[in-house]
């Protein structure tokens, strides 16, 4: 056994505490109480960059015959061509069913700011939910405004301080959630790079979030939902009544090809999503490498209107 299999092994029995008496976190159009946190505090208490958190709704920006043409466009190519440069997959999470995805949706892509839900979760799960006001502050940072100093401290705290345990801490708790390809932690952990992640099991870990199936998936998942950045993504043309949630993951430059570890370029704009049409509870993981926003945002919005019923 090398030594990060037993790393992994020994967090799994110190760091991993799923919630056996999981009870599913609200949505904000059925819940009046949907700001109030476990820990007695509202989310509307919460600054960050000097403004109060709000609940993150659609742009609501028309749907045009163009958009919904690049929407068709795209999800015909990345269905049919394994190597296209957007993979995606979308969830009914109170089914815990896939309702549509790409060819190739397991497929590794550099995952950017998009992590950092992962990251959140592994130290909010630690703690077995429990979340100090400073925590809590950092948790907003990075989830709402995508602060990278959040990003690292919070890995770190995840890790008792220690950035390289922080990266193991991560990556037991995503293999004891069965998210096997995915490597949600930021920088390298011994020779793994980390920051990978496919869209199926990005789905898959928003189901985890929403059924509250490890120790304070419900914070997580509130924050989420006051995430301030994808305006020009998905967002964009949602419509302005339906509250979402979500992370989205921007970077271009140089990194390590997730499939075959060569040093590559990457235009990754990333938007992972989830928002609830009619009582219905719905996921969407889009990783993008190569795709401007618009086209993200036509994606988003096309598979919205196309399987949600709205």
């Amino acid at each position: 056994m090398n030594h990060q299999s037993l790393t992994l092994k020994v967090l799994a029995l110190t760091f991993i505490s799923f919630n056996a008496l999981a009870v599913m976190p609200s949505n904000p159009a059925a819940d009046s109480d949907f700001t109030l946190l476990p820990n007695g505090k509202r989310l509307t208490q919460i600054k960050v960059s000097g403004r109060a958190l709000s609940l993150t709704k659609g742009i609501g920006t028309r749907f045009s015959s163009s958009a919904q043409s690049r929407y068709e466009k795209i999800k015909s190519l990345s269905q049919s061509d394994r190597s296209y440069k957007t993979q995606w997959t979308l969830m009914d999470l109170d089914a815990n069913r896939v309702l549509a995805e790409s060819l190739d949706s397991n497929r590794k892509i550099f995952g950017a700011s998009s992590s950092k839900i992962f990251v959140g979760g592994t130290l909010l799960n630690k703690q077995n939910g429990e979340i100090s006001s400073s925590q809590l502050q950092l948790m907003a940072n990075m989830l709402v405004v995508s602060s990278n100093e959040a990003w690292v401290e919070l890995q770190s705290q995840a890790g008792n301080g220690s950035s390289n345990w922080g990266r193991a801490a991560v990556a037991a708790f995503t293999e004891g959630l069965g998210l096997e390809k995915t490597r949600g932690y930021q920088g390298y952990w011994g020779d793994l790079h980390g920051n990978e992640l496919t869209a199926l099991e990005t789905a898959e870990y928003l189901g985890h979030i929403y059924k509250s199936d490890f120790a304070g998936a419900e914070t997580l998942w509130k924050i989420m939902h006051t995430c301030r950045t994808g305006a020009s993504r998905g967002l964009k043309y949602l419509p302005s009544d339906i509250y979402v949630g979500g992370k989205t993951g921007t970077y271009s430059g140089r990194t390590v090809d997730p499939e075959t570890g060569r040093s590559i370029n990457v235009s990754i704009k990333n938007h992972v999503l989830v928002f609830n049409v009619k009582g219905r509870q719905y996921g969407l993981a889009i990783l993008s490498d190569g795709l401007s926003d618009d086209e993200v945002a036509s994606l988003a919005a096309g598979l919205f209107f196309e399987y949600s019923g709205y």
